[in-house]
């Protein structure tokens, strides 16, 4: 039998240091970082695949990552595990786009990418 699943581990909102913010300085991640996170956002289709990891905040650790707030409200409706999740009433649908008062956002991994490498990524 299985057990119910329970909410989707995420942050509630974008971090002082969240790379998805326009109002943070950038250069704290390497174009490397980035590019392993690749797979959050994109799969044969386009769209991250069933499976597909989540793209965490860096402030939560690693045995108990959190999804980003600026990932899901930027590139969470084009995630499956995102949407199996809504679907599952494991994650509120209001966390895929940004809450009022909140930083305005990068409009996609690779806009995010590029600002945030200074162009290194092509």
């Amino acid at each position: 039998m299985h057990g119910e699943a329970g909410p989707l581990p995420r942050v509630r909102r974008p971090c002082s240091e969240c790379p998805w913010r326009r109002d943070q300085p950038t250069g704290r991640f390497t174009a490397e970082r980035f590019e392993s996170l690749r797979d959050t956002v994109e799969g044969p289709d386009g769209s991250a695949p069933i499976g597909a990891p989540l793209f965490a905040c860096h402030r939560t650790p690693p045995d108990a990552p959190s999804a980003c707030a600026g990932w899901l409200a930027v590139e969470g409706a084009g995630h499956v595990g995102v949407r199996l999740a809504v679907v599952g009433n494991q994650l509120d649908p209001a966390a895929l786009t940004p809450a009022p008062g909140w930083p305005e956002l990068y409009e996609s991994f690779d806009e995010m990418c590029r600002a945030n490498s200074d162009g290194l990524l092509s």
